[in-house]
């Protein structure tokens, strides 16, 4: 399960890698809007070494459990770092 919090869009993403987060969204049909969130770099980075992505992610948003799929994760591929991830809810 990853920790995740409510990301404020008034903040430029750059601000938000800085502080070691990564931008993210969580979205599906049923959900009037996607939802903004930022996860901590490291976690998500312990996540994709351990080979859970590819399955069922339970994302904590304030308590709340959410069931993800992984869809998209953007990569800088010269900085080697993650910009920004997608999550479809499936539940």
């Amino acid at each position: 399960m990853l920790n995740v919090v409510s990301r404020d869009l008034n903040e430029k993403t750059k601000l938000v890698r800085a502080r070691g987060y990564i931008p993210a969204v969580i979205y599906s049909s049923k959900l009037e809007n996607s939802i903004p969130i930022e996860i901590y770099k490291t976690d998500f980075a312990r996540m994709i070494e351990s080979g859970e992505s590819h399955d069922v992610v339970e994302l904590n948003l304030n308590g709340d459990i959410k069931k993800c799929l992984l869809r998209e994760v953007q990569v800088d591929g010269v900085k080697e770092g993650f910009l920004h991830i997608d999550f479809m809810l499936i539940d």
